[in-house]
Formats: C-alpha cells, sequence, structure tokens
C-alpha cells in the first residue's frame, strides 16, 4: 500500500471536513476523493430513516442525476 504523507494543514483540513473531499493534483486533475468517518450522528440518522418505512430514491434515479451533472477536468 501507498502511503501518502500531508502537510499538518492538509491533515487539518481533512479532519474538518464535514463531507467528502475531492482531491486533485497541481493541474485540477481529479485524483480520487477523500470520505470523511460517519459520526456516531451519521449512522442513527441513517437507521432511523431505514427503520421509517419511507420509500428512498431509486438507485437508477440517482446514477441518472450524477451522469447528468457536468465534469470537471
Amino acid at each position: 500500500m501507498v502511503e501518502l504523507v500531508l502537510t499538518d494543514e492538509q491533515a487539518r483540513l481533512l479532519a474538518e471536513a464535514r463531507e467528502s473531499v475531492e482531491v486533485v493534483d497541481p493541474h485540477g486533475n481529479r485524483l480520487g476523493f477523500f470520505a470523511r468517518r460517519l459520526s456516531d450522528t451519521d449512522v442513527e440518522i441513517a437507521r432511523k430513516r431505514a427503520a421509517s418505512g419511507q420509500p428512498g430514491t431509486a438507485t437508477s434515479i440517482v446514477l441518472e442525476r450524477l451522469s447528468s451533472l457536468p465534469r470537471h477536468q
């Protein structure tokens, strides 16, 4: 596995992120995403939503919406 050592500032930004972070190189090329860890609150909200019996959004609709978004190059 490759290990990437962040600067103190980069590590702080990732630790404080409230949502996923897009990782790009100096030229703006997308390298990937850093997904923040789920908090206990996130897990509790997900459990309540799953137990609510309310319908969610179909995967096909989510994928259609994502594919319609402009791509950043």
